[in-house]
């Protein structure tokens, strides 16, 4: 039997590596909003209507079509907050403002169907808060496209009218899924690579680096 010499240091050896034993990733069970949750967000909804009519009955041209050789004059508020808005500006702003009525249609609607099926879950708070200005984006960007001559259907800025942009922004809003398909379409047009490169497999949440 060998001897070790003494102040010899002997290795130690590694250990095996461990397992992957976590669990797989699974949400709990969603939580229904509390009744005050829920009184709060219809009072939001309320004002968020009151304020974007306001809005857009303030920003509404009164001739049709738009004088473009001077400025017009805004009052947002009287006596407090007035505005001088060339034509296009004031049609940016329109498109905003009934993208934003378009999302309102389409939360209001989804607030009362889930909650008269008592199926309104606190999970969804941000989105029900955030749908309005995800719809002015995006109708401000199907505006863009619009004016730039990428959709299909529309010709040149002397034949728009503030009812048909209102319309196409407020569709926008309201439909926001065909909006971004008929966007991520024209870009697929414009910049569909010839020979794309492949890709890595997509994000696994119940897999564990």
């Amino acid at each position: 039997m060998a001897t070790i010499p003494p102040g010899t240091v002997t290795p130690v050896p590694a250990a095996p590596p461990l397992a992957n034993t976590a669990p797989p990733f699974q949400p709990g069970p969603p939580e229904p909003a509390s009744r005050m949750w829920i009184n709060c967000f219809g009072f939001y909804l309320i004002l968020l209507n009151i304020i974007l009519f306001y809005l857009l009955f303030r920003l509404w041209p009164g001739t049709v079509p738009v004088p473009d050789v001077v400025p017009g004059q805004v009052t947002i508020i009287p006596l407090y907050l007035r505005l001088q808005l060339w034509p296009e500006t004031r049609y940016l702003c329109l498109v905003a403002i009934a993208g934003a009525l378009g999302g309102y249609i389409h939360l209001s609607t989804s607030f009362v169907d889930y909650l008269g099926n008592r199926r309104f879950y606190s999970s969804w708070k941000w989105w029900y808060g955030l749908r309005p200005f995800i719809g002015s984006s995006l109708a401000i960007i199907v505006y863009f496209a619009a004016r730039g001559g990428l959709v299909a259907g529309t010709n040149g800025a002397a034949t728009l009218s503030p009812y048909g942009i209102a319309a196409m922004a407020g569709l926008a809003g309201l439909f926001s899924k065909q909006a971004t398909d008929k966007l991520r379409e024209v870009f697929d047009t414009l910049f569909k690579p010839t020979d794309p490169p492949k890709r890595a497999e997509p994000l696994d949440p119940n897999k564990v680096p």
